[in-house]
């Protein structure tokens, strides 16, 4: 899927230097990077499991996306351990099982949802829908109520946060009024602490009720 691959092919170059574990002693400095790009896919909330989905169809009282957030330049990483990293060589890199842990630049202030299309006769098309938005880190995939948390609380655990293996901030974002009308499409805005903003808009939804 789109969402993730460049995180994808950065982990299998990540881990390809952790093949063969080892002992030995390794760089606990954080690698930084910045957030530069945003990606959303739509995700299948109507079961007991939230899965992504190609479809761009979903029940009224299920609309969720996942959002993730990295650096598009991301995967570059690797080789540049590799080659900067003072003492770092291949012979040490097939001995050693080192996790390189990644630090942001920015964490993620605030997010702001609108709505391009009516949701309820009280909720016109152009709306800041934020509120009615809760989310859940994508390493939460069960959909018990228990798990989600509001935006803000999302966005506080970002700050100071260390990544392993990977810069990519993944979340779901989870409609919590059902849908009126036959179509949904919302602008997601992530607003990080130096300012910086980043937006995309998600596919038109199909809305259906059965």
């Amino acid at each position: 899927m789109r969402i993730l691959k460049k995180a994808f092919l950065f982990l299998l170059i990540v881990n390809m230097i952790r093949i063969i574990p080892g002992c030995c002693e390794c760089d606990d400095s954080s690698m930084p990077f910045n957030f530069t790009k945003m990606d959303i896919i739509n995700l299948d909330n109507s079961g007991d499991w939230a899965v992504t989905t190609s479809l761009d169809t979903m029940k009224a009282g299920a609309v969720a996306f996942e959002i993730a957030l990295f650096d598009s330049l991301g995967y570059y990483y690797a080789q540049e351990l590799q080659v900067n990293t003072p003492g770092f060589s291949s012979a040490k890199a097939m001995s050693c099982d080192c996790s390189f842990p990644y630090q942001a630049n920015q964490y993620l202030s605030s997010l702001s949802i609108t709505t391009l299309n009516a949701i309820t006769t009280e909720i016109p098309a152009g709306s800041d829908v934020s509120d009615l938005f809760v989310a859940r880190p994508t390493n939460n995939s069960s959909s018990g109520n228990s798990l989600y948390i509001t935006l803000e609380a999302l966005c506080n655990q970002t700050n100071g946060k260390t990544y392993y293996d990977s810069g990519v901030e993944s979340f779901g974002l989870f409609l919590t009024v059902p849908v009126a009308y036959s179509q949904a499409q919302f602008v997601i805005s992530a607003i990080f602490s130096d300012n910086r903003e980043l937006s995309d808009t998600t596919r038109p939804i199909t809305i259906v009720n059965r």
